[in-house]
């Protein structure tokens, strides 16, 4: 869209019970299904309903052009899926919601990845409108800082299931005049556990992977995972992944304590 001059960045939060709740089937008192559906599926189709009625009611009806990219899966990294299996590749999508919150003040970048919002820290979903109108944009954020490692120890890195997250390789980007580090994750290690198949990660598999010291997985690493998973993983994954579900996992998003220090 050559023409775009402005982009509306918007979130809603993720219920705090259905992060708690989050665990595999062997754990007493926790379920994966919640986070499935209302931290995942519905947020995601709700925030794309949100925004294509604001895109038209507000922007289009009133002589301006819209523009929306999906919030997540599959169909928003169309133009890139061939570079999924590049090494450490960086889930190219055709926009970055969470580039664009940043860049408009809705938080900052946590060391996860993960953007952090005041209040919430990373527990919520974000999505965009690109247009043609005139918006006068808000600052960026300059609030107390969201991201705390000197309090948790890096909990996102010590908490993945797969070791996706690590301390050693950072990307370091530039928003304005502001620069954020945060960690170069192992998208096989991180997708196999978005798929909930590896242990710790929600799903039923509970396959274990060789540690990331040991090897660097790669895309026949991930086939493979999928060829052992569960028959009741397969089964959700084909018959709802993407319509009613989202991700099995997400552990660097629960265990965050952003949402603690900026509470009150």
């Amino acid at each position: 869209m050559e023409d775009a001059t402005s982009v509306v960045s918007y979130s809603t939060k993720i219920l705090d019970g259905v992060i708690d709740v989050w665990g595999d089937s062997e754990t007493s008192g926790k379920s994966v299904g919640p986070y499935l559906f209302y931290g995942y599926g519905l947020l995601n189709f709700q925030m794309a309903w949100i925004g294509n009625q604001a895109a038209k009611c507000l922007l289009e009806f009133r002589g301006y052009k819209s523009l929306m990219f999906p919030p997540t899966w599959g169909i928003s990294q169309y133009r890139f899926l061939e570079r999924m299996v590049d090494d450490y590749p960086p889930y190219l999508s055709d926009f970055s919601h969470r580039h664009a919150a940043v860049a408009a003040g809705l938080g900052e970048f946590g060391f996860s990845g993960l953007v952090l919002v005041p209040r919430f820290g990373p527990r919520v979903r974000l999505n965009s409108i690109i247009t043609d109108a005139p918006l006068e944009p808000d600052p960026m954020y300059g609030g107390p800082k969201l991201c705390r490692p000197e309090k948790c120890d890096y909990k996102c890195v010590r908490e993945c299931p797969t070791e996706a997250l690590t301390l050693d390789e950072t990307f370091t980007v530039k928003i304005g005049e502001k620069r954020y580090t945060y960690t170069k994750s192992q998208k096989i290690r991180c997708g196999i556990a978005i798929d909930g198949l590896a242990a710790g990660s929600g799903g039923r598999t509970g396959r274990r992977l060789p540690p990331r010291s040991e090897k660097k997985l790669d895309v026949l690493d991930f086939l493979e995972a999928h060829q052992a998973a569960s028959e009741f993983d397969k089964s959700l994954m084909a018959q709802s992944r993407g319509i009613i579900c989202g991700d099995f996992c997400g552990r660097c998003l629960h265990v965050c304590p952003a949402n603690r220090f900026s509470a009150r």
